[in-house]
């Protein structure tokens, strides 16, 4: 019994949180059929690739109508756990951007594209405090040079204390077809997107189809864990 417990708190840890999400354009006319079948057949590969790739692979389908994919796991996300946000983005990505040409899902863990376009974000609780502010570019700005320069792994994320009582969180992350220049250059031009939309929001997220940046007040990410997903317990 103990070890049931054990593996269904390994999957609970490990289920992919969803961050965010972009759709091509909301008006559109509908899909070719030809471009629709490799569409599905694209977003299928990616979710069965990724159980056996790296954590990250991209292809094209199709002469005719042709659809590119493309999905990028944490550098210390591979198999099984990749696999599983893998599949759970592309389900999503039909779900939140049906008959979209070009779509990006991010999760804690994982990217997943087909095509590229452009910027996009969101803010939430307003604050105007412009020390805090300062503070939190500051913060973002460390977790680029740590993504970038110090790991070389294009993504980071952790928390800092803003004061004595309140504590903020941040998240960078690059596509791996990036190298760590690309992804420096990448999310230093989010981080300029942020005083266009959000420098007085508590909490922010601006990102584009190769790179992401997320500040918030709570925690919105899984702490890392080195566990080994379970193969089964009991007898049949």
């Amino acid at each position: 019994m103990l070890a049931k417990r054990s593996a269904t708190w390994t999957h609970m840890a490990q289920t992919p949180i969803y961050a965010g999400s972009y759709c091509q354009n909301t008006t559109q006319p509908p899909l070719s059929s030809a471009y629709q079948t490799n569409l599905n057949r694209i977003v299928t590969w990616m979710s069965s690739d990724a159980a056996t790739s790296k954590g990250y692979n991209y292809t094209s389908i199709g002469n005719n109508s042709p659809a590119y994919g493309l999905y990028d796991c944490h550098s210390d996300v591979v198999g099984y756990f990749c696999q599983l946000c893998v599949s759970t983005a592309a389900r999503e990505v039909r779900l939140r951007c049906p008959n979209r040409i070009s779509a990006v899902v991010w999760y804690d863990s994982c990217i997943l594209r087909h095509t590229q376009h452009g910027i996009t974000y969101f803010g939430t609780k307003n604050i105007s405090n412009m020390e805090e502010i300062q503070k939190g570019e500051d913060f973002v700005r460390s977790l680029i040079r740590k993504a970038t320069v110090e790991t070389n792994q294009l993504y980071y994320m952790e928390g800092f204390n803003v004061s004595s009582s309140q504590r903020r969180y941040g998240w960078v992350q690059c596509s791996r077809d990036l190298s760590n220049e690309g992804c420096r250059q990448c999310l230093e031009a989010m981080l300029a997107e942020y005083p266009k939309c959000c420098e007085q929001k508590l909490g922010w997220m601006v990102w584009c189809q190769s790179c992401l940046i997320r500040y918030e007040d709570h925690i919105f990410y899984q702490l890392n864990q080195k566990v080994a997903p379970s193969v089964g317990t009991g007898s049949r």
